[in-house]
C-alpha cells in the first residue's frame, strides 16, 4: 500500500509595510513635503491694466509664506474683480517651487450711458466701471434706448427682460467699433431696435448697421466708406447686404 506524502503550503506572513498602510504612508510624505517646502516666496503680476502690481497683490488676497498648492486661486481672482472694478481678465497660475503669477488685463471704457440722472462707463462687455462727471462722459458715444435694472460699479450691467436683446445689440457693435478705431467719431449709439441698431458718426452721418450678423465685417466696410465721403456729406447710411452701403444725403 502506497502512502501518499501531502505537502502543506508555507503560509506567508504579511508583511505590514505592504499594501493600503504604505500607500497611506506616501500619501502623508506628501503632504507634509508640500506642507514645509513649497511655499510662496514671489507674487509675480504681468500687468496690462491701469493698476499697479501692488495694487493687484493686495487685492488677491495672496500672501508670501502662505502654501502654494493651498491658494485659492479662483477666490483670489473673484477678490481682484470685486476690488478692482477697471478689470477685465485674470487668470492666476502656480510655479513650483514657490511662484505665484497673476495675469491681469484692464477694462478699458469704451462708451457711457445714464442711469438714474448720473453717467456711468462701461465696457465693451457691459460691465459698469462706475459713474463720472457729464464731461467726462463726453469722451465716449452714449447708449440710448438701454435701461438697467441696477448700476454696481465693477459689476456686468444688469438689464430686464425686454431690454436683455438690446445688451447683446450693444455687446456685438461696441467690439468691432473699438477694433476698428471708430469710437472717438461716434456720438451715440441706439439699439431701440436690437434687429437694426443705428449710431451717429462725426454729427453728421447716421449709419443703421442691421443684424448683429457679421457685424465686425459690416462696421469694417463702414469705416471705408465713411473715409471716402467728404467731411461736408450729410445724411443715412443704410447696410443693403453683401459688401454694400446704401448712402442717402439729407
Amino acid at each position: 500500500m502506497n502512502e501518499t506524502n501531502t505537502v502543506q503550503p508555507a503560509v506567508r506572513r504579511r508583511s505590514l509595510w505592504s499594501g493600503p498602510l504604505i500607500l497611506v504612508l506616501i500619501f502623508l510624505l506628501v503632504v507634509v513635503v508640500l506642507a514645509f517646502f513649497f511655499r510662496v516666496s514671489k507674487v509675480e503680476v504681468i500687468n496690462a491694466s491701469e493698476y499697479t502690481d501692488e495694487e493687484i497683490i493686495e487685492a488677491s488676497g495672496i500672501e508670501e509664506g502662505v502654501n502654494l498648492f493651498f491658494v485659492d486661486r479662483f477666490k483670489a481672482a473673484s477678490m481682484i474683480f470685486s476690488d478692482l472694478p477697471y478689470m477685465d481678465t485674470v487668470s492666476i497660475r502656480r510655479q513650483i517651487p514657490g511662484k505665484i503669477v497673476i495675469q491681469a488685463e484692464g477694462s478699458a471704457p469704451v462708451a457711457s450711458i445714464l442711469v438714474d440722472g448720473e453717467y456711468w462707463l462701461i465696457d465693451r462687455r457691459g460691465k459698469m466701471l462706475g459713474a463720472v462727471s457729464i464731461s467726462d462722459a463726453s469722451g465716449y458715444p452714449e447708449v440710448r434706448d438701454l435701461v438697467t435694472v441696477t448700476a454696481i460699479e465693477g459689476t456686468d450691467m444688469v438689464v430686464d427682460e425686454r431690454n436683455a436683446l438690446r445688451l447683446e445689440s450693444l455687446a456685438a457693435i461696441l467690439t468691432p467699433l473699438k477694433a476698428e478705431g471708430m469710437l472717438p467719431y461716434v456720438q451715440w449709439i441706439s439699439v431701440k431696435d436690437p434687429d437694426d441698431p443705428c449710431i451717429r458718426i462725426d454729427g453728421r452721418l447716421t449709419a443703421y448697421l442691421g443684424t448683429a450678423e457679421a457685424m465686425d465685417y459690416k462696421i469694417a466696410l463702414l469705416r471705408d466708406v465713411t473715409e471716402k465721403l467728404s467731411t461736408d456729406d450729410r445724411g443715412t447710411l443704410y447696410f443693403a447686404g453683401g459688401n454694400v452701403w446704401n448712402y442717402s444725403p439729407d
